[in-house]
């Protein structure tokens, strides 16, 4: 009887012996795996005689691409399969380059700097000095882009150790969505906040872009902003760095990213993004947001002002004809187009609602003026060549409060790039799974060199695109020279300044219509990864509740942040009320004038309240009001003059707190990495749970 312990004791030492081993076993061939570098680092994709007929055309058979799919053609049988180390001809190549191009140049722009820039255009929130580098950020977005997909794809090795940098494979880098609303956010609260306490910066009465309105100008506000963002955004992707050199290890794989916290990300990536994509739909972000709240204060709605000289209410009939005209143009490219315009149909779809914008004219009933969509201002004004640091140099700094919400937008960052090469491997056909990971490690370690880089060149962080997967999918080709003509089409297009402004001058309308598909996209790819796994009882909970919250707080974020999304009176709302109301991390408030007695006049015996003049015609004796400064705890005016001092360190760790819990990834993410972490596996489901994503 005494000895059944000890047997089973004895069991359970060889059970955990055994999985050392397995583990090691692993690790070991993870290492030799990252140690077999690609044939001259890749190179080599590139090796053909592009003067020749064969190194040029080839024998490829172009017709499954180009032709229509309609009823009365034939189907065309798919082309022939292509490794991810064939070497294409130059025509190809440069084709296929431009198919993946031309697929994300434009989610390259709107969450590159083109979005983060426009929160320093509104008449109420201006920074010209930002505002106007809106087409020289899309255009830098563009050129890191470019340059980081060529270390994405060659997969270095580092000499003397286990590590590689890059994943080999036509894994395309482009600009993260995960870290636009936290730039959004620090630029938003810099010019507001600069604004409420008198930042001298903020000059009055300045013109506001080519317009004779005047407003107040924070010059150089946004910009530090932005400054801040890069540095902060910069800091926070050593994370990833961190989880690549320790990404052999079994515990990072399957406890930090599991499928189902790899999937909740992606999800809830798209899932926050969403709603801004509609708001861009209905004619911009920052009239839809304060439609409501400026009616409450002046008496009519916030008018949109981003499309050209057409200036409506959110949500005007106008307005969703520019953007359904993209999205019906979509449809019809899905219904007919070829295999390529529909691998491509974000950008054809853009390209027929900028000429519906173009044709397109609004007469405006009061003066009876016919106006335009497009204004060419930027255009004219924009060089013809640009490159990094050419007009503007982004100052780097750290912003402390902003620091954890960005590095859990690397967590989430780190996330979405191993499910990528998961897939992006799965397509080029490389199966062993010890190479996967090995490959996962060197591109999450190129995501954050990458994004390190990024922000110094002036752009946000970068990561790779998991709807160029699809590509891969439909056309069959995994070369690696695809991935290096993309880049060069990106840092083509990038190099002219007009192509940018060009892109900064589309009504917001047109860009809601294709960024709302974009964002759109995500959500469908987190569904995809999550979805063979709600069969496990375990994880559906661990989706279910960090739905709950994570769509929760998308929908009513002033559950968290009493201001919600509102901008007019909304830092009032912040400062008395919330989950945390800011007047509770102030050190001084501001004093404002309070009556302590009133006035009076005194006829006789009696004192009646008359002004002074009437007071002396009636020959009574008047005494003024007595008043003092006294200290209000509820803002001194209607716009934000709410504290003279914060507690810098405890209004920074706030931030930091209402950010992540008011941001649908932030929570949903953390909640599902707690939940995965503590949950029990059950038995009968363990085999299923392991299930490869």
């Amino acid at each position: 009887a005494t000895s059944a312990p000890c047997t089973a004791f004895c069991q359970r030492i060889c059970i955990i012996m055994a999985d050392l081993e397995v583990a090691e076993n692993t690790e070991k061939k993870i290492a030799i795996a990252s140690s077999g570098a690609d044939a001259k680092n890749g190179c080599d994709v590139c090796a053909i005689k592009c003067w020749t007929k064969e190194g040029f055309i080839g024998s490829y058979d172009w017709r499954f691409l180009c032709t229509p799919q309609v009823p009365c053609l034939k189907a065309v049988d798919p082309p022939m399969y292509l490794a991810k180390d064939e070497k294409l001809p130059l025509a190809l190549s440069l084709s296929f380059g431009l198919q993946h191009m031309l697929a994300m140049c434009v989610g390259i722009a709107t969450s590159g700097g083109m979005l983060h820039a426009n929160e320093a255009c509104w008449t109420f929130r201006y920074d010209s000095e930002l505002c106007d580098r809106q087409s020289f950020l899309v255009s830098c977005s563009w050129l890191a882009s470019g340059l980081l997909t060529i270390i994405q794809v060659f997969r270095l090795r580092i000499v003397g150790t286990p590590y590689s940098i890059g994943t080999g494979l036509v894994s395309v880098m482009g600009t993260s969505f995960t870290f636009l609303p936290m730039g959004q956010a620090m630029i938003t609260n810099y010019i507001e906040d600069a604004k409420a306490t008198g930042d001298p910066r903020c000059l009055p009465n300045m013109p506001y872009k080519d317009t004779d309105t005047l407003v107040t100008d924070c010059q150089g506000v946004g910009v530090e902003a932005y400054g801040k963002f890069l540095g902060t955004a910069a800091v926070a992707s050593l994370f990833e760095i961190l989880i690549a050199l320790t990404f052999n290890k079994k515990f990072v794989r399957e406890k930090m990213f599991p499928p189902v916290v790899v999937g909740m990300a992606v999800l809830m990536i798209g899932g926050a993004l969403i709603s801004g994509g509609m708001k861009y739909f209905g004619g911009g972000v920052f009239c839809a947001q304060n439609m409501l709240s400026r009616s409450a204060s002046f008496g009519g709605p916030q008018i949109c002002n981003e499309s050209g000289e057409v200036m409506l209410a959110f949500g005007a009939g106008q307005y969703w004809g520019l953007g359904l005209s993209v999205v019906l143009m979509g449809i019809l490219i899905q219904m007919l187009g070829s295999p390529y315009l529909k691998s491509t149909f974000l950008f054809w779809s853009m390209m027929f609602g900028c000429l519906v914008s173009a044709i397109a004219t609004y007469k405006d009933p009061a003066t009876g003026e016919t106006l335009g969509y497009w204004t060419d201002t930027r255009i004219s004004n924009a060089p013809v060549f640009t490159f990094f640091w050419s007009e503007i140099q982004f100052t780097p700094g750290f912003a402390i409060e902003y620091f954890l919400p960005l590095l859990i937008c690397s967590f989430i960052t780190t996330a979405e790039t191993i499910g990528d090469v998961k897939m992006t491997a799965k397509f080029s056909k490389v199966t062993d799974e010890a190479e996967i990971v090995a490959r996962q490690q060197g591109g999450v370690l190129a995501d954050g060199v990458n994004s390190i880089i990024a922000c110094l060149c002036g752009s946000p962080p970068n990561t790779t695109f998991s709807q160029n997967n699809g590509i891969i999918a439909l056309t069959k080709c995994a070369s690696r020279s695809a991935g290096f003509a993309c880049a060069g089409w990106l840092i083509f297009i990038g190099l002219f300044g007009k192509v940018g402004a060009a892109m900064a001058s589309i009504p917001m309308p047109i860009v809601g219509g294709v960024i709302l598909q974009c964002f759109t996209m995500v959500f469908v790819a987190g569904m995809q990864i999550l979805g063979p796994l709600l069969k496990v009882r375990r994880n559906s909970f661990i989706v279910m509740l960090s739905l709950a919250f994570g769509l929760g707080v998308a929908m009513e974020p002033q559950v968290v942040a009493a201001n919600g999304v509102s901008s007019f009176y909304g830092k009032n709302l912040d400062h008395i009320y919330g989950l945390w109301p800011r007047h509770l991390v102030c050190d001084e408030f501001p004093k404002v004038e309070t009556e302590v007695s009133p006035s009076s006049c005194a006829v006789g015996n009696n004192a009646i309240t008359v002004s002074e003049a009437d007071c002396t015609l009636i020959g009574g004796t008047y005494t003024p009001a007595v008043t003092e400064m006294v200290e209000t705890k509820t803002c001194a005016n209607k716009n934000g003059n709410c504290c003279k001092k914060y507690n810098k360190g405890m209004d920074s760790l706030r931030t930091s707190i209402i950010l992540v819990l008011k941001t649908p990834y932030g929570i949903a993410v953390i909640i599902a990495l707690v939940l995965n972490l503590i949950l029990p596996h059950e038995k009968e489901e363990e085999e299923d749970d392991d299930e490869p994503m």
